[in-house]
């Protein structure tokens, strides 16, 4: 029986329940440098033992290599989920030196979509790698939402690399075109947009999504890259039909679905605004139609399911180690 520890940063909670399909052993290792360089120095110390080493996002991984520094077998998987390997190619010489330097002891990866599944084995081909999607865990499959609203919206962090910024543009350029759309911003990346317009609500963190699964039609997701957001599947939840780019880890399951009409080209301000014109102007029946094959195929991506996968590839990795 192998001893395994999760590693993680909260965690994010489709990670600890994939995690707790691995193990009992959880140590968090904070979020935010101080912290993080406080459980280091205190992780000196300790002289625990474990075969496998389950680190939730790059940060996690100098404790991970600290681990295995003093036990030698001791292996390393990294669930890649965050922006670390696509940042990697552009990060300074020193920063992109240690984190590569970390990097060299990882063993095996689980991505969370074969987005991040092709980059991680770009980098490392000679590594396993598996993958396992993650699901909704917000999802409100009651609610049927206005399909004819001309609300739109966004959900997230403020990573640069979600490119909400274009997706403000876009809808600049429609409504400069005697179009009429609201567009919602949630989360703390409406904390990075200075510009003000009536039509522009930066609504910031919300506890309760249900007012914008229901009054919202088009969920849009213009990112340069985004490994796989479950927001994408708590949207289609509802019904509301997402709009995303080929970098954002869903692209592959709506094009396997006979969806790739909403995965846009590109994500430049022009192609997004024609994109979001084109499919609001659809007759109703094809809205309901799409509508309700995005409640389908988010309902598909669940804790139950999503589980059995992770637990499958992680045991597959294993066994490739």
């Amino acid at each position: 029986m192998k001893k395994i520890l999760f590693i993680h940063q909260g965690p994010h909670q489709v990670h600890g329940v994939f995690a707790e399909t691995i193990t009992e052993n959880w140590y968090r290792y904070g979020d935010n440098h101080s912290e993080i360089l406080k459980n280091l120095i205190k992780s000196l110390f300790d002289s625990s033992r474990y075969d496998i080493i389950f680190v939730e996002g790059g940060l996690g991984l100098p404790h991970a290599v600290l681990k295995k520094i003093k036990d030698h077998k001791t292996r390393i998987i990294l669930l890649n989920a965050d922006t670390l390997l696509f940042d990697l190619p552009k990060m300074n010489p020193p920063k992109k030196m240690l984190v590569k330097f970390l990097l060299s002891y990882v063993d095996g990866f689980i991505a969370i979509s074969p987005l991040n599944k092709k980059i991680a084995s770009t980098i490392y081909p000679d590594k396993p790698i598996s993958f396992v999607y993650p699901y909704g865990s917000n999802n409100s499959f009651q609610i049927n939402c206005d399909l004819n609203s001309n609300n739109l919206l966004f959900i997230g962090n403020e990573e640069s690399c979600k490119r909400f910024d274009l997706l403000v543009d876009a809808v600049e350029i429609l409504n400069e075109n005697g179009n009429k759309f609201n567009l919602y911003l949630v989360g703390s990346c409406a904390d990075s947009i200075t510009a003000d317009f009536p039509w522009l609500h930066k609504d910031g963190f919300q506890k309760n999504l249900d007012k914008y699964f229901k009054n919202c039609s088009l969920y849009v997701h213009p990112a340069d890259f985004d490994s796989c957001p479950v927001t994408v599947f708590e949207t289609m939840s509802s019904g509301m039909i997402p709009i995303i780019t080929k970098n954002v880890g869903e692209a592959d399951i709506l094009i396997d679905n006979g969806l790739e009409y909403l995965v846009l080209k590109d994500n430049n301000p022009k192609t997004i605004a024609d994109k979001i014109l084109e499919i609001h102007s659809r007759d109703d029946k094809w809205k309901a139609d799409i509508s309700i094959k995005c409640k389908e195929i988010s309902s598909k991506y669940n804790a139950e399911t999503q589980s059995r996968e992770f637990k499958n590839a992680f045991q597959k990795l294993l066994n490739q180690l």
